[in-house]
């Protein structure tokens, strides 16, 4: 058996010195998966009269190809340097794979849609563009990423200071250790990532490496639970068959086939970017002595915010005014005009209506000038949240 790779998965090559027949392919099929096959062992392989009832008899990620479709296949992964195995429920190809931004206090955010080829410079140069802007933390996102290669996952894990091994995966070989492909441009140590119930597979093997070794917060809720590692064999008919031929699980042996992986920080679904956010906003103001004042919640879009104080301050112009500030959690600092109503007043009114159902904060810095000399020494936080929809009119 001669094993070659070909378009981003490992091909083992049947050579064959006759035209295959059906009869040969159900052949060769129960001889593939009987030798390789990774699962509950099929009941009736021998007497399958055919490749679907072949199929049929395996679970749902082990797939035979025709020669037209295996064709169509390898069209798509023409121009893909190939790794060894694939660990996804989709392609991995996927344009703008990655995908950066930054965010208010400095906190960087990186989405990866897919464990694509070439993943650890893509990702590597994103990560040194948030740098530079000023990024000392990061939020990576996962929701979503229904995998990919597993070499891509070898790549990303390599980015985080404490993870020493990838995974250990289970063949009809034996069990071996995945290798961490190192990254010269590392993550924070403290990085969260965040999951949820669509996150398979290669975002499953980081996941589950991550909190295995402690390498990682990871956020949201309980993943897919798809454990299982597929590898393509070429047919002598121009074919192929798609073939579970293992299941990974984390460094300490955690599995995840059919159980996910449960994060530390458990969020409801669609809340864990913003939410995520927030908390490491909260949690440096709260560090930096900021006093939580308790905001309304369900306020409209156009909501002007009147900051008024004991006593009568020294604001100066509006225009240079930079003691305050309202934050969208997931974003940055918004445009807002400022404007004093009067010697103890502060009016504060977005550029534009705010979204509806995000959360905003307002951060009032110290240091404001009051008119008798003394400064504001405390500064103050107030979270907001917007109505999720526009009222309707009454009639």
């Amino acid at each position: 058996m001669k094993q070659t790779l070909i378009a981003a998965v490992a091909i083992f090559a049947w050579l064959c010195v006759t035209p295959a027949t059906e009869a040969a392919t159900l052949d060769e099929v129960k001889e593939i998966v009987d030798l390789y096959y990774y699962g509950d062992k099929p009941t009736n392989l021998r007497n399958a009269r055919n490749v679907t009832e072949v199929v049929r008899q395996l679970d749902e990620y082990s797939v035979y190809m025709t020669p037209a479709e295996y064709n169509e296949y390898l069209n798509q992964y023409a121009s893909v340097t190939a790794p060894a195995q694939v660990a996804a429920t989709m392609a991995p190809n996927n344009p703008d794979n990655v995908t950066s931004n930054m965010m208010y206090g400095n906190v960087g955010y990186l989405k990866i849609k897919s464990f694509s080829a070439h993943l650890q410079e893509d990702v590597s140069a994103h990560w040194s563009r948030l740098k530079a802007a000023g990024a000392e933390r990061l939020i990576l996102d996962l929701r979503f990423n229904g995998g990919g290669y597993v070499d891509s996952a070898e790549q990303l894990l390599g980015f985080f200071p404490r993870v020493k091994e990838a995974y250990k995966l289970q063949t009809r070989m034996g069990t071996q250790s995945g290798k961490v492909v190192p990254a010269k441009n590392q993550f924070p140590v403290d990085t969260y990532v965040l999951v949820n119930r669509y996150s398979a597979s290669a975002s499953e093997i980081v996941a589950v490496s991550l909190k295995d070794q402690s390498a990682a917060n990871v956020v949201g809720e309980t993943t897919k639970g798809k454990g299982s590692v597929q590898s393509l064999f070429e047919l002598e008919n121009g074919g192929a068959l798609k073939l579970t031929t293992g299941h990974y699980t984390g460094p300490k042996g955690t599995p995840v086939q059919h159980k996910g992986v449960e994060p530390n920080i458990k969020m409801k679904p669609g809340t864990e970017h913003a939410g995520m956010h927030k908390r490491l906003v909260t949690s440096d103001l709260v560090a930096q002595g900021y006093q939580f004042i308790k905001g309304p919640t369900d306020v409209p879009q156009s909501k002007v915010f009147n900051v008024e104080f004991t006593q009568k301050m020294n604001f100066g112009p509006a225009k240079s005014f930079n003691k305050m500030e309202l934050v969208k959690f997931g974003s940055v600092s918004i445009q807002t005009a400022k404007k004093a109503s009067n010697e103890k007043t502060m009016t504060i009114q977005p550029a534009k209506p705010m979204a509806l159902g995000a959360e905003y904060m307002l951060i009032v810095h110290p240091g404001i000038a009051g008119a008798n000399g003394l400064s504001v020494v405390k500064g103050t936080y107030t979270p907001y949240t917007v109505q999720a929809r526009v009222p309707a009119r009454a009639k």
